[in-house]
């Protein structure tokens, strides 16, 4: 029975080992979001920032929260340690991996807009498919409905 309840708690936690949590700059973060999962932002930024600053579809940084099983997040934070905070609590609670946004809010609007030059001006580079949270980035139903 001992062996069996180990057995049973290794294979519990091991969805927390498998995930990871990177800080990205830029050019990784372009190429990450380029693949088309299902994307949860996350703002982990003082409500002063976020109120100054909003980020569209973002889910405000709570314990619990988590990303749609499959899918990842990004964690925009005031500096580049809170970010990476965050993005350790999320990845290790969730199993998913988890993507820390290195030069924050300034550096993700930068990969929104900007990405790379092509002879047809600039190129979007944003998540594929975001996921609309029920106070955290689980499918569910949602709290808003945007029409």
């Amino acid at each position: 029975m001992r062996k069996f309840l180990i057995l049973l708690a290794w294979a519990v936690s091991v969805p927390a080992w498998a995930a990871g949590a990177a800080l990205l700059d830029g050019a990784q973060l372009r190429e990450v979001l380029k693949k088309g999962q299902p994307c949860c932002v996350i703002d982990a930024r003082s409500e002063g920032r976020r109120k100054q600053q909003p980020i569209p579809f973002a889910v405000v940084y709570q314990e619990g929260v988590k990303p749609k099983p499959g899918g990842f997040a990004v964690v925009v934070g005031d500096s580049d340690e809170r970010a990476l905070a965050a993005a350790r609590s999320v990845a290790g609670k969730s199993g998913e991996d988890v993507y820390a946004v290195k030069g924050g809010y300034a550096a993700w609007k930068q990969v929104q807009a900007g990405g790379n030059k092509s002879s047809a001006g600039t190129e979007l580079v944003a998540p594929q498919s975001f996921t609309i949270p029920s106070n955290t980035c689980e499918q569910g139903k949602a709290l808003h409905e945007y029409k």
